[in-house]
């Protein structure tokens, strides 16, 4: 299974969470379950390295390997390398599968690469070229691209722990909904059911729950006490923090996350418009709203890229978490670092810069506005804020923390990359 799924990644550029999910609850023990998210995001997020090591083993090259073979021979890597597995009992279970699957010709050729790769393993393991941006690649599995990007704004040093800090697993962060309960007395549940938790250093009600293992199973999330919800994506509605009695806007809100937030911190008393692009994705805002127990909502579909006429001079509150190349997010999403192009990159920046652009006609003179993506580097970030003071001279930067914007780094606040910066309408 693992393979498979493996495969629908790489090759059909699926998506890593839903593989997971669509392939986890086949699934009947616990453990195994563990074993193959392991298996499948430690894949993902390692390919590049992966594929370097099979490459300095193997006399043919990736590209002639027929795909479940290869995908089986990453597995088996990976296995070596990082689950520190060697032994034959499992390497042999492997090469039955890609026996029976490809044949007896391919299970040989993939039991030669693994047990060469198995009695020589430190020596592959060395990364044994001299470019700089390629050894970061193939050292940390992120593609050229994002490698030189991200050089441009980060000295070696910084970057190296950024590249490893989205490697690590990531944390379950849950928001508390203080709305119906707090935070001491939703500690308590989940310690009782035998969650391990601590609090978050820099985000309000938000608890960083190990082992997080069948979490929305409980009560406490199906009656809407809490949330999931990374660190980083809290504090962008704290820093946005509407007020009662005033219209909101979240421009780009699924999957609601941060618009049922909003009407948290506004005590449920102020109008929340939760808006997107995606038809198929409004169920989901919609069933957020309902299970947090939040009435003063609307959901609408619309482009945000476009002007939306019924939004003009309407708003108190606009946040606008734009979509973005997710830079900040690899740690839940590998296949990015493997797929981003700078291509991609320069495309989303013209699209935030036109969302952000709309957004300032949305607000009320005296209205804020808070821009916000998870991603890291400068062309959807401070590149966006430069522009849009340059062009609009209607709103000006608020500061936070005596700074023009936050910038959330993961090997800093274990948290997502994000990216924050408030505006007023003047």
């Amino acid at each position: 299974m693992a393979i498979n799924a493996i495969g629908l990644i790489v090759h059909n550029k699926a998506f890593s969470t839903n593989i997971i999910k669509d392939n986890i609850d086949k699934i009947d023990n616990p453990k195994d379950q563990s074993l193959f998210r392991e298996m499948v995001y430690g894949v993902t997020e390692n390919l590049i390295y992966l594929d370097y090591i099979i490459s300095k083993a193997s006399n043919t090259k990736l590209k002639k390997i027929e795909r479940f073979v290869l995908d089986a021979l990453r597995l088996g890597v990976y296995e070596l390398v990082f689950l520190r597995i060697s032994n034959y009992a499992t390497l042999n279970e492997l090469v039955k599968i890609v026996k029976k699957k490809k044949g007896v010709r391919a299970g040989n050729f993939t039991n030669g690469i693994l047990r060469n790769i198995d009695r020589n393993l430190e020596d592959f393991k060395q990364v044994d070229v001299t470019d700089p941006v390629k050894k970061l690649s193939i050292t940390y599995s992120y593609n050229e691209d994002i490698i030189s990007y991200l050089s441009k704004y980060f000295n070696e040093d910084d970057l190296i722990k950024i590249l490893k800090s989205l490697s690590n697993r990531p944390s379950l962060s849950v928001r508390v909904n203080d709305v119906i309960t707090d935070i001491d007395t939703l500690e308590k549940a989940l310690n009782d059911y035998g969650f391990e938790t601590h609090r978050s250093k820099f985000a309000q009600n938000c608890l960083i729950v190990d082992k997080p293992i069948n979490i929305t199973q409980v009560k406490e999330f199906k009656q809407g006490h809490f949330t999931i919800q990374d660190q980083g994506s809290i504090k962008v509605s704290e820093v946005l923090n509407p007020k009662k009695d005033s219209m909101i806007l979240d421009l780009c809100a699924a999957p609601g996350s941060k618009s049922t937030h909003l009407a948290q911190i506004a005590r449920d008393q102020s109008m929340v418009v939760a808006n997107d692009i995606s038809s198929n994705k409004l169920s989901k805002i919609e069933e957020n709203f309902r299970r947090m127990n939040f009435e003063n909502y609307e959901i609408t579909n619309h482009d945000a890229t476009k002007k939306v006429d019924e939004f003009v001079d309407k708003f108190d509150y606009v946040l606008v978490d734009a979509p973005c190349s997710g830079l900040g997010v690899i740690m839940r999403k590998p296949e990015i670092k493997l797929n981003r192009s700078l291509e991609e990159i320069e495309e989303l920046a013209k699209i935030q810069y036109q969302i952000l652009s709309n957004s300032i006609d949305y607000v009320k003179s005296g209205g804020k506005i808070v821009y916000s993506t998870c991603t890291i580097g400068d062309l959807e970030n401070k590149d966006i804020v430069d522009k849009i003071l340059k062009d609009r001279d209607d709103i000006e930067v608020e500061m936070l923390n005596d700074k023009k914007y936050l910038e959330i780094l993961p090997h800093i606040n274990d948290s997502d990359g994000f990216f924050i910066v408030k505006f007023t309408k003047k």
